[in-house]
């Protein structure tokens, strides 16, 4: 009876101090993120200190005590190993901090942005699978807390806003392509000139942190001569959240551009002769009916 007792005492301690600690976080901690860690850290330490107290209570004799927990936590590694990683994952990631909830990360082949990271799971809202783009598939992915343990988190957002994407403009031989260089960079300036500055920044303030070799964040066009067609790329800083609709407004703004020229040619040698071909076939079959 008294061990029932002081069990259910042990229980309310625990929750008051909990409410308590919630109470002082909301007051003194400003930022939403803040508290949600602090308060994520300060349950799992309490639910840890409560099992410990109460198998305490009900196992009065030390040697017993001692056994007890011997054969206790090699039952628990066993049956609940993967639980066990989990927990452990948790809590390195409150500690390390590799990601944040709002951070954009990527484990394995799972990518989205982080929603909720709990004592077992971190649940993230899924971009990519079906849909070919940074964009929301709608599914919630609940991923163990135990991926932290072995596999590589890759954070698009963490320290630095911004990553560098790339699109492609092909061009036919015989294209003025000195011309469509010029465009390219010309149209692409005013869509992405915000980036490189916000970038440059950022990067200033990541070289204090880390050791960063290059501050180059200036967007670029590179070429490489394929078998049929002249192959340029762009290479530009953006946010991560925007990527899809900024390569979606350069490459529909550098099109319209080089359209107008008539000594640039968009393609390949490849399509250029298939269009012929077909406008060919077109007129015979418009002569003879």
């Amino acid at each position: 009876m008294d061990a029932l007792l002081t069990s259910l005492i042990v229980i309310f301690l625990a929750y008051i101090i909990n409410s308590l600690a919630g109470n002082l976080i909301f007051r003194r901690v400003s930022t939403s993120k803040d508290r949600y860690t602090l308060r994520k850290t300060i349950s799992i330490l309490v639910t840890v200190l409560v099992f410990a107290s109460l198998f305490a209570i009900w196992i009065e004799r030390t040697t017993t005590l001692i056994i007890a927990y011997g054969i206790l936590s090699a039952g628990v590694a066993i049956a609940l190993q993967d639980l066990l990683r989990s927990i452990a994952g948790g809590i390195l990631i409150i500690i390390s901090s590799p990601f944040k909830a709002g951070d954009r990360i990527q484990v394995g082949d799972s990518t989205g942005d982080v929603l909720d990271i709990g004592s077992f799971s971190t649940t993230i809202m899924e971009i990519r699978e079906w849909v070919d783009a940074d964009q929301y598939t709608g599914r919630l992915l609940h991923i163990p807390n135990s991926f932290v343990l072995n596999q590589t988190i890759k954070n698009y957002t963490r320290d630095y806003s911004f990553i560098w994407d790339e699109i492609r403009i092909l061009l036919i031989y015989g294209s003025n392509w000195k011309k469509a260089e010029e465009i390219a960079l010309k149209t692409a300036e005013p869509i992405v000139g915000e980036f490189e500055d916000m970038a440059q920044k950022e990067l200033g303030l990541l070289g204090k942190k880390y050791f960063i070799t290059t501050y180059d964040v200036q967007t670029k066009l590179f070429m490489k001569m394929q078998e049929n067609w002249i192959e340029m790329r762009l290479r530009y800083v953006v946010e991560p959240r925007k990527r899809r609709a900024i390569s979606h407004l350069l490459i529909s703004s550098i099109l319209e551009a080089l359209e107008k020229e008539e000594d640039i040619m968009v393609g390949t040698a490849t399509s250029i002769d298939l269009m012929k071909s077909r406008t060919k076939d077109d007129m015979k079959d418009t002569i003879v009916r």
